[in-house]
């Protein structure tokens, strides 16, 4: 647990909490999206409500402050009314997120996708040099699973199917093995943290000569490429072919140029930057259409020590009860 040095606080408390695969994580940010408050906890899947209510409650607890609103974000499908649907990589079918933590901790509560909303906070923040952020941006999570936030000419999209950026269940490898969707060869199955590791216990099993122990992890496999490992730099360059074609086809379709990669998996580094980048300059020199539209692009990585999910999620619900106001944040 932790609270930043700030002295004193601007405006109401807002809080953030960001329920991943593996851990959920709470922030409480001021009016100037100062982070005062930060705690993390291993995913309760079989109480996630009470879970959440008690990780509020105990921030409050130690700010001794009062909290306006919560805002939370988690994958699936996101129902205007905070309920979460098709979680598949959290075992979610439906559950009534907004409404049950609503009776629990008192005060407004506004849910949303993951992805989308750190890619709503990455759209408030000004790159360096830059005199104003962006008007569109793609933030790709990479970890249990892999989906796109995206912020098109200052609007959060969803999509009138609210599935917008689902780019995790496009085909990537119609041979390949089920995705937790249900459909075949999704690209999460190949370039997502528990797809990578598979890939890697697939080529120990069979025999290959590899630094790998069994059962490694993602960040396993991306060190023994970077140190050379043959067969671990097998799985990440067919990590990296796959993440470039979902990146120039955001590019293609919605016209982005900042493409932001966040997520456990981008805790990689350059061993999973670079060779998207070098795909990238290869594609662009083959082809002027893709030179045109990805040639002058920013692609980043975000640590996953930014926490843009819980970040987004208090700035969204900053945005919501109205202490600020920004056109497509409102009632959807």
């Amino acid at each position: 647990m932790s609270a930043a040095s700030v002295p004193g606080y601007d405006g109401p408390l807002v809080a953030g909490v960001d329920v991943g695969g593996t851990k959920t994580l709470v922030v409480v940010t001021d009016d100037l999206d100062r982070v005062l408050y930060e705690h993390a906890a291993p995913t309760d899947r079989t109480s996630l409500v009470d879970q959440i209510a008690g990780l509020v409650d105990d921030a409050r607890r130690h700010l001794e402050q009062d909290i306006a609103a919560v805002g939370v974000a988690i994958p699936g499908h996101i129902d205007p009314g905070g309920s979460v649907s098709m979680a598949v990589n959290l075992g979610i079918t439906h559950l009534p997120l907004g409404s049950m933590l609503q009776t629990e901790l008192g005060i407004p509560i506004f849910v949303e996708h993951d992805a989308r909303a750190a890619a709503f906070w990455l759209s408030e923040q000004v790159p360096g040099g830059s005199t104003q952020s962006p008007a569109s941006i793609a933030f790709i999570a990479i970890g249990t699973g892999i989906s796109a936030g995206i912020v098109l000419d200052g609007a959060v999209l969803r999509g009138d199917n609210g599935f917008a950026g689902e780019v995790g269940h496009i085909a990537a490898d119609p041979e390949g093995v089920v995705c937790a969707c249900g459909l075949r060869g999704c690209l999460e199955t190949i370039a997502a943290g528990p797809g990578i590791a598979r890939q890697a216990d697939e080529a120990i099993a069979a025999g290959r000569n590899t630094v790998l122990s069994p059962h490694p992890s993602a960040g396993d496999v991306f060190r023994a490429a970077s140190a050379g490992d043959e067969v671990a730099l097998e799985i990440t360059g067919r990590v990296a072919d796959h993440l470039t074609r979902a990146i120039r086809s955001l590019a293609l379709t919605l016209g982005i140029k900042r493409i932001v990669i966040g997520g456990g998996v981008a805790a990689a580094g350059p061993a999973l930057l670079e060779p998207i980048r070098s795909r990238i300059l290869r594609e662009c020199a083959d082809s002027p259409l893709v030179q045109a539209t990805l040639g002058d692009a920013s692609i980043e990585l975000l640590s996953p020590t930014e926490a843009p999910g819980a970040r987004g999620a208090a700035a969204i619900a900053r945005h919501r009860i109205g202490l600020r106001e920004r056109e497509g944040v409102g009632e959807r």
